[in-house]
């Protein structure tokens, strides 16, 4: 992590002391959260959409903060302040330009992965696939916004900076000039993008104008950057005709001539498989055919990059998801697919497909929650994928808003219930479960679907564990 004094911390964010306390006074990270804050490192005050930072400055200070950073209105009323306090323009802002500069520090090169649609898996792929030729940097979690881009390079320890060749981050957004940003902060050298899809309408308006803020990861890079693009995505065709980027492609059509494509897929109880080329075999630990394009983009720039097909095979078996997403859990004969981290209409679709192909005994079930942020076609965007829903044998809709999904449907064979929040989800699906049963789970992370994701593998693990004598350990909060 960044370990300097006030005074550079002041330089490197173009801010200006504003008392004169301490400006050797050494930094080591930084915080943006009391809560989590550690002795000596530099506190920002960034304001959200439910709280300041600013009214937390001085209990930053009393918990070992070692330097404020504010906006100059608060700054300047803070001048008999024990620590330091830098005066800037904006907080947020003034993260981000500490990030650059700590960054160019170093001599990593980063890789900036973009998309609506598996950007975090996409990431952790990509990062095994470089990791057989060098040291790689992956940002934690799902940091990928103006706030945890520069968290996770300042969180960077000198000596593994040092040591690491190459860095992988994702590049979220929301709204228009998010992603330019953040090439102002990264510069990366590789641009990946996976599908462009209708996510952020609430903000952006159109697919169009989604597309076009993640053409940013380009259109404010430097000439040099190489693009990795998915070319079964008709805007990333678009941009193929109109550029002279350094560009490979990747993808499932093999009839539109993707540098690397891929075919035999076959989706198994423990992940998937498939063929790149025509020639070279792969294998994944990951659930959904979906995940497919994801690994060829890390086979991309795994081969662009130099590293032997072999190499690159090897190291994606070994990749396991990342949090509520496409995770596999097996209890008492009943599979769950844990896929609740986010969703839109794209990541919908693809993950009720690979529910009607995933391999099973029994019934193909899907507990769905709503999607958000979608505007005023909300509605119809569900109604949408609630018709793709045809041949599944059952679907939960959790909470009142994903009742729109059933108005899609003209499989009249198909059994609809709906639950009022995900607890009474769960107890539904337990009371109709059977060995066998496949269920995926799926919904915009503010359902909280995980939640009965837990419960119902709970229950069942104990169940299990009640069968065969054993005692069951709980390990989620009541």
């Amino acid at each position: 992590m960044i370990t300097t004094d006030a005074l550079t911390v002041c330089d490197m964010v173009r801010g200006t002391l504003a008392n004169t306390r301490h400006g050797n006074t050494r930094v080591k990270g930084v915080s943006i959260d009391t809560r989590s804050l550690k002795k000596g490192s530099a506190f920002f005050c960034l304001k959200g959409a439910n709280s300041d930072g600013h009214d937390f400055a001085m209990q930053a200070v009393e918990a070992g903060a070692s330097v404020i950073v504010a906006d100059r209105q608060h700054a300047t009323s803070w001048a008999a302040c024990t620590a330091p306090v830098i005066a800037v323009d904006d907080p947020l802002t003034a993260l981000g330009q500490l990030a650059a500069e700590y960054r160019k520090q170093f001599k990593t090169r980063y890789v900036a992965i973009t998309g609506s649609v598996g950007k975090t898996t996409t990431k952790e792929l990509i990062a095994a696939a470089l990791s057989a030729k060098c040291r790689v940097y992956k940002s934690p979690g799902n940091f990928n916004n103006l706030i945890g881009i520069p968290l996770a390079l300042l969180a960077m320890p000198p000596a593994r900076a040092q040591e690491s060749n190459l860095g992988v981050l994702e590049f979220g957004m929301s709204s228009v000039g998010e992603i330019r940003r953040l090439v102002e902060i990264v510069d990366p050298a590789w641009g990946v993008v996976t599908r462009i899809g209708a996510a952020h309408l609430l903000q952006l308006g159109s697919l169009d104008a989604v597309a076009a803020a993640k053409r940013e990861l380009f259109d404010y890079a430097r000439p040099e950057m190489t693009a990795i693009l998915n070319a079964d995505d008709p805007f990333q065709r678009q941009w193929l005709a109109s550029w002279n980027r350094d560009t490979v492609t990747y993808g499932l059509d093999a009839l539109l001539k993707p540098t690397f494509w891929a075919d035999q897929i076959v989706t198994t109880a423990t992940g998937v498989g498939f063929r790149v080329n025509g020639r070279h075999a792969f294998r994944l630990a990951l659930a959904g055919e979906y995940n497919v394009p994801n690994a060829l983009a890390a086979i991309a720039i795994g081969r662009h990059l130099g590293v032997p097909f072999g190499s690159i095979a090897q190291k994606l078996t070994r990749v396991r998801p990342v949090g509520e997403r496409s995770r596999l859990i097996r209890q008492a004969g009943v599979t769950l697919i844990s896929d609740c981290y986010n969703a839109n209409p794209t990541s919908m679709l693809a993950a009720i497909d690979g529910l009607k192909r995933f391999p099973r005994a029994g019934r193909r079930i899907a507990v769905l929650g709503a999607m958000r942020e979608l505007g005023p076609e909300e509605k119809k965007l569900h109604r949408e994928v609630g018709h793709a829903a045809d041949g599944l044998d059952l679907v939960i809709t959790v909470g009142s808003d994903a009742t729109a999904y059933r108005n899609g449907t003209a499989d009249s064979s198909l059994e609809w219930i709906n639950a009022r929040d995900g607890g009474e989800g769960a107890k539904l699906l337990l009371s109709l479960l059977r060995p066998g049963d496949v269920v995926l789970f799926k919904a915009s992370h503010a359902e909280h679907l995980e939640d009965a994701v837990a419960e119902v593998a709970e229950r069942l693990a104990g169940a299990t564990a009640k069968r065969s004598g054993r005692s069951v350990v709980k390990t989620r909060k009541a």
